[in-house]
């Protein structure tokens, strides 16, 4: 795993719009994790195991909100890469190399939301 983020979202009730923030809580997102495209082999440190206790910064206990837990996992080759590399080099489409496809991905999970009601 590369980090783990608390995501909170709430609606303004002034103006009706919604928000979201993202607060990174434990990992590293510039870890320096990376993935050789050509073999899809990864490299670079990770962890097995994310732990942290966190408190919202910019909690108002007036303010309805929720918020959930996202992981991310280091940068991987996509299933359009790995199709990619067994194809011959002179014989790859264009779609291979030209941007058409995301060829790293970065995989997540994430938890059921907890709900905040004043």
């Amino acid at each position: 795993m590369q980090r783990a983020q608390i995501i909170k979202g709430w609606i303004d009730p002034a103006s009706g719009r919604s928000f979201e923030k993202v607060y990174e809580v434990a990992g590293d997102p510039n870890n320096g994790a990376t993935v050789d495209t050509s073999t899809c082999k990864t490299s670079g440190p990770g962890s097995d195991l994310l732990c942290a206790v966190w408190q919202d910064p910019d909690f108002d206990p007036a303010q309805r909100a929720f918020y959930y837990v996202r992981l991310l996992e280091n940068p991987t080759c996509s299933v359009y890469q790995f199709d990619c590399n067994k194809i011959p080099p002179e014989q790859r489409p264009a779609t291979c190399g030209d941007g058409s496809f995301q060829m790293v991905i970065q995989n997540r999970a994430w938890s059921s939301p907890i709900w905040y009601q004043p």
